[in-house]
């Protein structure tokens, strides 16, 4: 079936572009252009300049472009109109497709699908797809790029490859049981296990790094009522984002916003004050602020410098300590703390530079075991796993026929990443999550 949508962004521009997709497809929309080009001296990869009718109809002027199967993005033959980016426009070109029964509005990702179902990219790849057009930051742009390159893949490859010869060595021995041929010790093949282990262990420890790339760093102003937490969630965001009064307990639900800082995203939540309150609404807004301070890379513990005599202490693994109007009242403070003031500015950048310093490693730089998706998490865990009770197999002197049933497992589950082995239910779900017309 030949599927069309809109491939650029809805809404007015300069220019829409419109992605038909399908055996067939060039023949179709050749049928609605004027250009004598076209029917004299048709090429593929040649763009077009023409008039598109519908029954007789001027809808607009544009440009077209064919692609054959293994030169298009989707590795089927194609089709790309471009045309004046009104939605309007949009709308009948698209209308005046889809009344060719032979055409249909292409579904969330489809586009992407029939690429990765095609062999023109891997599932790992396909997926780098949606997070590149979600990219907020420098950062999560150069993980998604470098895993649409294949950076990733390769990696996973390795493992893979690595499986692959274990497991042929087992099968080799089973072979040739009979003969008086000297095998791989037991040992040797357990130590290759480690190696595996070892190197899967690695991409799951890399997990927390690929996510800040990704999503950002999760930064949390925690403290007491009225000490400034929303006066510098405003001076941070450089807008006045948060209502901020003397009233103890104006904040009282969780507030999300984001900004980039040499590269990173910052997740900044702005919570509720920790006290003890009989306010419901209150109540359940220091409720969830404890929640954010659990899952927040980063706390960001803000201190009322005039009255910084007791600093209550938080739960968290990473606090820096934000002393707050220090333009009223100046302290030393130790290692792991800064000065601020909201109402001047002072130490505001000072603060964005130490958040970024204690969390990313100096000159960190992206890589390819760098992952960031929680689904590659979880089939690395299971990999790791299956690996693990392959050991467990090997130590307690089990045939070759269970080790190779180990591996194999463990083989399959790895496949699961790339889409070798994944079911068609979870590659239709992961596509699902894409835009339409990618």
């Amino acid at each position: 079936m030949i599927i069309a949508a809109l491939a650029s962004a809805p809404g007015k521009a300069g220019i829409s572009v419109i992605r038909v997709s399908g055996k067939g497809s060039s023949g179709i929309v050749k049928e609605f252009l004027t250009s004598k080009q076209i029917t004299r001296k048709f090429e593929y990869n040649r763009l077009y300049f023409s008039k598109f009718y519908n029954e007789g109809e001027l809808i607009d002027e544009v440009t077209a472009v064919f692609f054959k199967e293994d030169r298009s993005y989707t590795g089927e033959e194609s089709a790309e109109i471009y045309c004046h980016g009104s939605p309007l426009v949009v709308k009948k070109i698209l209308e005046a497709l889809y009344e060719d029964k032979r055409v249909r509005q292409a579904e969330p990702g489809e586009f992407t699908q029939r690429r990765f179902m095609n062999g023109k990219t891997d599932l790992v790849q396909a997926e780098a797809v949606i997070d590149m057009i979600n990219a907020e930051s420098d950062a999560s742009y150069t993980a998604s790029r470098e895993q649409l390159e294949g950076g990733l893949s390769a990696e996973l490859k390795k493992i893979n490859q690595m499986l692959i010869d274990l497991i042929s060595v087992l099968e080799l021995e089973l072979d040739f049981a009979d003969e008086d041929l000297e095998f791989t010790p037991k040992n040797e093949i357990a130590a290759k296990v480690d190696n595996a282990v070892e190197v899967i262990n690695k991409f799951i420890e890399g997990y927390k790094k690929g996510r800040i790339f990704k999503d950002g760093i999760k930064v949390a102003l925690a403290g007491e009522v009225n000490v400034g937490k929303s006066s510098l969630m405003n001076r941070l965001l450089k807008s006045d984002r948060v209502i901020v009064t003397d009233i103890a307990g104006t904040t009282r639900d969780t507030i999300e916003e984001k900004i980039e800082v040499h590269g990173y995203l910052l997740r900044l939540f702005d919570t509720a004050g920790i006290r003890e309150t009989s306010d419901l609404i209150e109540s359940e807004g220091i409720s969830r602020s404890k929640k954010i301070l659990e899952a927040a890379d980063i706390v960001l513990q803000v201190i009322d410098s005039v009255n910084a005599e007791i600093v209550p202490h938080i739960k968290a693994e990473n606090v820096i300590k934000v002393y707050n109007k220090c333009d009223l009242k100046d302290l030393s403070v130790g290692e792991g703390s800064i000065k601020i003031s909201c109402k001047t500015g002072q130490g505001i950048e000072e603060l964005k530079d130490l958040i970024v310093r204690a969390v990313i490693d100096e000159n960190m730089t992206y890589q390819p075991y760098y992952i960031s998706n929680l689904r590659h998490l979880n089939i690395l865990k299971d990999t790791s796993a299956k690996l693990e009770q392959a050991k467990v197999s090997i130590n307690e002197s089990q045939t070759n026929e269970v080790v190779i049933l180990d591996l194999r497992q463990a083989l399959d589950s790895l496949g699961e990443l790339t889409g070798e082995t994944t079911s068609l239910d979870i590659i239709n779900n992961i596509f699902s999550k894409f835009c339409i017309g990618k």
